[in-house]
């Protein structure tokens, strides 16, 4: 059955207030034993913290999966949400991991949080579950260790399409072009993101999204701030795909799930990656350092990576799941989407964001000028 957008958003806060609102009456909760053998581990129950505290993405865990987790070790899972993993580093920094117990962080973000030693080290021996991840998501650029981090979802960076009002075939809207050149003259958004949006310029110039080259950098920042002025605006994913929906773009700049949730609600949506290449990311579970739940965030993970709780995470979240074991549980439609970009060539054109270090100013500097005056 197809899940409502608005459904999706309300969920998860509901979720949370259920069971805030059910565990302050009626009957207290029945102990657990001493062990927990399930999903591949055998947890000392008397580790677990009562409350896990979780800063994720909006619309990003199926509130079944929290309430099985709930059910299965007697922990309330409370989330709080962020946009962009710079409103997310913003957070951690400034309370020094924010007092969260766990963490979903994007692959440059992952290289961010260990640099300012913001999450602390993994145990594996908590992670069974881990093996079955695909070689493709281990040991990543941003991770090569595997050290601090176990990917959650993955997926790619390209455009959403309304079919009814882009003309032309799928090859004809599959570039970056589509919003670039100001010939086409689609409606459209671009993602609030800076290494989002400065990374599809540089693509479509035909360089890295992680040049850090002053003359490539220079023409990029010229393209976006031409680009700027065209824009009907720079939003976060879940808006621009509500925009898309609701028929006020005919193109966003977005993410395959977030496109493929609009596709589950309308015929018209199509999604499509341009030639000239495009991101791809990888979500990550880190544990904040100083968190006084880290055993019981381990758990999670480990939850998160069994398969079949894997592919309803996928199924729900209709991006890509790097947990290969998950695999053949997923939705027929999902599992030819990862078949193509895994199996058909279609990886060598995709790029992971890199931190660049000291060099990230320059994104900063530079998207602080191209969004002045974007409000128009």
């Amino acid at each position: 059955m197809s899940r409502t957008r608005a459904a999706r958003f309300r969920w998860p806060l509901l979720a949370t207030l259920l069971t805030i609102g059910l565990q302050g009456c009626g009957e207290a909760p029945a102990p657990l034993p001493p062990e927990i053998t399930a999903y591949g581990l055998t947890v000392e129950t008397s580790r677990l913290a009562p409350t896990l505290r979780l800063f994720n993405f909006p619309d990003y865990l199926d509130p079944a999966l929290v309430d099985e987790f709930d059910e299965v070790y007697g922990v309330a899972v409370i989330q709080d949400f962020f946009d962009t993993n710079e409103a997310m580093l913003a957070r951690l920094r400034a309370g020094g991991g924010g007092g969260f117990d766990l963490v979903v962080a994007s692959d440059y973000a992952v290289g961010i949080l260990v640099e300012d030693d913001l999450v602390q080290p993994l145990d594996m021996e908590l992670l069974p579950n881990r093996d079955g991840l695909h070689d493709r998501f281990t040991a990543l650029p941003f991770d090569p260790e595997n050290r601090f981090s176990v990917p959650y979802q993955w997926g790619t960076t390209g455009l959403g399409i309304r079919t009814d009002r882009v003309v032309g075939s799928q090859e004809d809207w599959a570039t970056w072009g589509l919003i670039f050149d100001p010939a086409r003259g689609p409606r459209f958004a671009l993602l609030d993101d800076p290494r989002e949006s400065i990374g599809a310029a540089l693509l479509y110039l035909g360089y890295s999204v992680n040049s850090t080259d002053p003359g490539e950098l220079a023409l990029a920042e010229l393209l976006l701030t031409e680009t700027r002025d065209r824009a009907a605006a720079f939003t976060p994913a879940t808006t621009g795909r509500d925009l898309l929906l609701a028929g006020e773009l005919d193109v966003s700049h977005n993410h395959s799930g977030d496109i493929g949730a609009a596709q589950e609600e309308s015929e018209v949506v199509a999604y499509v990656i341009p030639r000239e290449g495009a991101v791809i990311w990888a979500d990550n579970m880190v544990i904040p350092r100083g968190s006084e739940a880290a055993y019981t965030a381990h758990v999670f993970m480990n939850f998160i990576l069994d398969p079949a709780v894997g592919a309803r995470l996928t199924n729900y979240s209709r991006y890509s799941s790097p947990n290969e074991a998950a695999w053949p549980m997923l939705d027929e439609e999902l599992r030819a989407r990862m078949d193509v970009l895994l199996g058909g060539g279609g990886m060598d054109r995709l790029e992971f964001i890199e931190d660049q270090g000291e060099e990230r100013r320059l994104f900063d500097q530079m998207w602080t000028r191209i969004k002045a005056g974007a409000s128009r």
